[in-house]
Formats: C-alpha cells, structure tokens, sequence
C-alpha cells in the first residue's frame, strides 16, 4: 500500500495530463512542483497551501555535465496529512495546482483567488462558488475513476489495518516456527529412545542375566 506522499505524486501525474487537455501545459513546471504531506495547523483553517520558492543549484545534464539552474522557481505544494478522503485530497491538490499555474501566467499581479485563478479552477472542473472548491460532477467521476486505478487513499484504518494483518502474520509465523521446533525435539526423542531400546536388547542378547 502507497503512503499519502507517494499516492499524491500519482495522482499528479493524472493531473498533468487533466491541466493538459484543458489548455494549461505543465510540461515547464512539472519537475519543479514539490508535494508535501503535513499536518497544517487549524488555526490556518485550509486543507493545503501553495508556496513559491527558489532553489538555486547545480543539476547534473548527461550531455553537459553539471549544470548550473539560477534561480529555478520551486512550487511547493502542501497537502494536509489529516485528510483521510481521496475524492478532497485531488481536488485539493488540484486547486493548489491552480495557484501555481495562476503565477506562471500572470505572476504575482493578481489576487490569489481572484477571477484569474477562478478561471483557472473552473476550467479543470472546481466549482468555485464554493471556497473550499470541490469537483464538479464530472471532475468528481474522473478523480473517482483514477482512485480505482491507484487504489484507495490511505487513511489511519486502512493503514491500521494493515499492521494488524503484518502483526497476524507474524503470530502465525512464530506458531509456525515454534511447531517445526516442538517435531524436531521430539524426532530427537525419539531417536533417542530407538537408540536406548536398541543398546538394551543388544546387551541382553550378549550379556543375558542368568
């Protein structure tokens, strides 16, 4: 079972293809968008935020070697580790994209949720009417489709259940390993027996007691 982290990061890559087909590429963005999974304060009263920063590093090119990105805008996107709903936690993950396609068309010259980023939302299928944005109907079909093919998002029950069967299954290994362990300590037993037995009648054959 993927964890929360690694269940985004796949569902990214559905979402690419979903900003794609309606007219916003990622391609130049893709390999700097950063998903995190982290416990967001209430106190923030959000599910998720996007955060800009720049990372200035050297990259290694197989065809130049090192090579150094100035400068290199990084979309930080971080997702509330609380949810526990796969169906909130893309549309989450959408509306942050939002935000981060919002700045690469018009940089820091609008308001975060203003007619820029509703169109935006809107377009990809939020229904922005609503602060939160949830998925429309069809938008909610596509994400629900791509949650079969990536499984369930993990939750605590689906991952505590998954202790509990790991924990079954190493009660059953330790029965197991205990009952190989009782067979081979009576085989010797037994052996042992055969041996005493058998060393008895040979000293009476040759030795009987008169």
């Amino acid at each position: 079972m993927m964890n929360k982290l690694a269940y985004l990061n796949a569902m990214l890559k559905k979402l690419i293809t979903l900003f794609d087909n309606k007219g916003f590429d990622l391609s130049d963005i893709k390999e700097n968008i950063d998903i995190n999974c982290l416990d967001i304060d209430k106190k923030m009263k959000c599910d998720g935020y996007h955060q800009l920063t720049q990372n200035n590093n050297f990259d290694l090119n197989r065809k130049n070697n090192y090579r150094y990105y100035p400068n290199r805008n990084i979309h930080k996107i971080v997702i509330d580790s609380k949810i526990d709903n796969g169906i909130r936690a893309a549309e989450t993950l959408i509306h942050e994209l939002c935000h981060a396609v919002q700045y690469e068309l018009y940089g820091d010259d609008c308001r975060p949720h203003g007619k820029e980023f509703k169109a935006i939302a809107s377009s990809v299928g939020l229904d922005t009417r609503i602060s939160c944005t949830p998925a429309l109907p069809s938008l909610e079909a596509q994400i629900e489709e791509w949650e079969g093919e990536l499984g369930t998002y993990p939750h605590p029950s689906l991952m505590s259940a998954g202790i509990k069967a790991s924990e079954k299954n190493k009660i059953w290994e330790g029965v197991v390993e205990i009952f190989f362990n009782l067979c081979g300590l009576l085989w010797l037993v037994v052996m042992f027996a055969s041996v005493v037995i058998i060393t008895a009648s040979i000293i009476e054959y040759f030795f009987p007691i008169s």
